[in-house]
């Protein structure tokens, strides 16, 4: 007896008909379950799935700076998708935090389901990557004003602090490498 599994209510499957989300779900190897730390896509390997979190929340870093968790999704994400885009290697870590479902969908799954929900993924796709751009140019901005910022401020006072007798050598190394740093990083 073939029993119907719940869909949640997410934003994502607003455009999915009843049936076709319906038909993502009914595919029992598509949702996967992770436990709290479990590495759920390791950056630098290869992969040809997207993954929408169903239950729980994922941490994302980069192996540049592992401690550093660069961002945290809810319920309704969808990430993991570049690969499947631009066939390049996985971008990010993203980690398991505390019990997690996720509903993965690899290139061979999108190939197998009806034409209408691979239509409508790629539209979802399109959005989510402008959207993650535009998000991406704003954060931009803000960094670059508070470096600006942090400039003025800096140029303002710079004449002062290394005037200063308690001020010591050291401090001032370390003010004039602060100094080319966000002066490179605004050139850039």
């Amino acid at each position: 007896m073939h029993t119907k599994k719940a869909i949640p209510s997410f934003p994502i499957f607003d455009d999915f008909t009843e049936e076709e989300a319906q038909e993502l779900f009914d595919m029992d190897e598509n949702l996967q379950s992770y436990h709290d730390g479990e590495i759920i896509i390791k950056q630098g390997e290869r992969g040809s799935a997207l993954f929408i979190l169903i239950e729980g929340k994922v941490g994302i870093t980069k192996n540049q700076a592992p401690d550093i968790e660069l961002n945290k999704l809810e319920p309704g994400t969808i990430f993991g998708e570049s690969p499947l885009v631009t066939n390049s290697t996985r971008l990010t870590n993203v980690i398991a935090k505390g019990e997690v479902v996720v509903l993965k969908l690899d290139a061979d799954r999108l190939k197998v389901l009806n034409p209408a929900i691979v239509s409508k993924f790629h539209i979802l796709l399109n959005k989510l990557l402008v959207s993650r751009l535009n998000t991406m140019n704003d954060h931009l901005a803000e960094v670059q004003t508070g470096i600006d910022n942090f400039i003025r401020i800096y140029d303002s006072h710079r004449q002062k602090m290394e005037e200063d007798p308690l001020i010591s050598d050291e401090f001032k190394m370390v003010q004039k490498l602060w100094s080319a740093y966000f002066e490179n990083l605004r050139t850039k």
